[in-house]
């Protein structure tokens, strides 16, 4: 049967010619190819342009440096991203894992240089400027940071780290009301943020405004605590109203809460988790651990030894992070595997000695001693970690003698005339003791051990006015010392009471 005059030859009924007829249906079907051939157009000039694109951006990406005294990962890293970044469908992705892996690992330049193609591309994506900002920083552009931080902030203004960096940059430059307004805005998303109160508490007092500084000042170390710098304030504004105890106190507050530590800021602690060297994970655990973080750092430099698990250092390194934590178990296990790789250091060696002897192992403690000076038979520190195990074990006589031969060849260190002072005083060679641990304090006259020992055997023989400068300096010097307060609690009973039978 012979299709109907109102069907297409595939059974599709035809658009109706309606007047005109066949003339109308030739030009429906020439728009449609028309249209065909615009969609195809506008698809070719997209592809083209993302093709030219990328070749531009592939002719500014940064050679490879040498990396061959790096550890190999590296290296695989860097090729395997470049690989992608020279791929036209890969390459966004490929440009950030090199981006990544430069910065992370110390190569600023070529790092910048791909913050900047990836900034290109993506202009609307804040981390990029926020990046190009951390590496003005590290180049000392202040200028330069601060228009990169604006930027950031005009995208994501609710990532605070951004605020509080450019905040600080204000004070520096001595915009006031720009930086107390970047603190507030900081504040406003950290309630009670402690690195922008303080900078709110300089800010008023580099106004001359001393009264609402000192209140605020005095707020922070109520409400924060563990926050240093607020204590060294306020030592400031102590010491210069004359309060010299008052000032004294807030400077130990401040070495019990640890240094200074930059606020958290997770944009920039991503890029931890692209660092393949061992030495910069090292540091930044460092800091970590001296900010009394030293949680933080554990992973860290179990990465490290991942990385190189036959450098030495990060089994020293890791395992006194353990030791600071409290877990001596793994800090030993550390150490022990440490001394077991060539070229082990002396301080290895006493650090095990002594966590030995800390844990009542003398025995250990005098065997690890004796192999370290074996192979390293001039190290102080082994020597004097050989005469700790010998005093743990009750060898006075021999342990004063290693002790005295340190303080021969160390005649200026504090630390070697103390050891000796404590053991002789162990031996009952009072003068002898006395002498080395008032040497001890001639070196160093806040050495707090010497000042308790000192003090503590003077109140002991009931020589109450001989022991108070050492019970005084240990009390002023060393507020938290619990030990300090108690000897100073008794020396002030017991000098009460003989002032009472005296009638005084």
């Amino acid at each position: 049967m012979k299709p109907s005059a109102s069907s297409s030859p595939s059974g599709t009924p035809a658009p109706d010619p309606g007047p005109g007829g066949p003339a109308r249906t030739r030009a429906w079907l020439r728009g449609l190819a028309v249209a065909g051939f615009v969609a195809a157009a506008v698809g070719a000039g997209l592809l083209w342009r993302r093709h030219a694109d990328w070749d531009r951006l592939r002719a500014s990406l940064p050679a490879l440096p040498d990396v061959s005294t790096r550890p190999a990962v590296l290296g695989a890293g860097l090729r395997g991203a470049e690989q992608k970044a020279l791929s036209a469908h890969q390459y966004p992705e490929g440009v950030g894992e090199l981006a990544r892996l430069y910065h992370a690992n110390g190569y600023y330049q070529e790092a910048e240089a791909c913050w900047r193609i990836l900034h290109a591309m993506q202009p609307r994506e804040a981390r990029w400027c926020y990046y190009l900002a951390d590496l003005r920083s590290m180049a000392s552009d202040a200028a330069g940071m601060a228009a990169y931080l604006r930027q950031t902030l005009g995208l994501a203004p609710d990532y605070a780290p951004g605020w509080l960096k450019l905040a600080e940059l204000e004070f520096k430059a001595g915009d006031l009301d720009a930086a107390e307004r970047d603190y507030r805005r900081r504040l406003a998303l950290v309630p009670g943020d402690p690195y922008a109160s303080l900078g709110l508490a300089r800010a008023a007092l580099q106004r001359g405004r001393r009264d609402e500084g000192q209140r605020l000042i005095e707020k922070l170390v109520r409400d924060a605590p563990a926050f240093a710098s607020a204590h060294n304030l306020y030592a400031e504004i102590l010491a210069g109203q004359g309060d010299a105890d008052g000032a004294s106190a807030q400077r130990y507050l401040s070495r019990l809460a640890g240094r200074f530590r930059e606020a958290d800021d997770p944009w920039l602690e991503e890029l931890r988790e692209w660092c393949f060297d061992p030495s910069r994970l090292a540091l930044l655990a460092s800091i970590e651990d001296m900010t009394n973080h030293g949680d933080r750092g554990v992973a860290l430099l179990e990465r490290a030894l991942q990385i190189a698990p036959d450098d030495v250092r990060g089994y020293d390194e890791l395992g006194r992070v353990y030791l600071r934590l409290g877990n001596t178990a793994k800090a030993l296990t550390l150490f022990e595997q440490g001394i077991q790789l060539p070229g082990a250091p002396a301080n290895l060696y006493a650090v095990l000695t002594q966590t030995y002897v800390d844990v009542n192992q003398p025995q250990k403690a005098l065997q690890t001693a004796r192999a370290g000076l074996a192979r390293m038979p001039d190290a102080l520190e082994l020597q004097t970690a050989y005469g700790s195990a010998l005093q743990a074990s009750g060898r006075l006589q021999e342990a004063a003698e290693a002790f005295r031969a340190v303080v021969q060849r160390a005649p200026m260190v504090c630390e070697a005339h103390y050891n000796l002072g404590n053991a002789l005083l162990q031996l009952g060679r009072t003068d002898e003791a006395y002498a080395a641990l008032k040497r001890a304090l001639e070196l160093e006259p806040t050495f707090p051990k010497a000042l308790l020992v000192l003090g503590q055997a003077e109140l002991k023989a009931g020589r109450l006015e001989t022991a108070a400068p050492y019970l005084r300096s240990l009390y002023k010097l060393y507020p938290g010392s619990a030990l300090g307060r108690r000897l100073m609690t008794w020396w002030c009973l017991q000098n009460g009471i003989a002032a009472a039978r005296a009638g005084q």
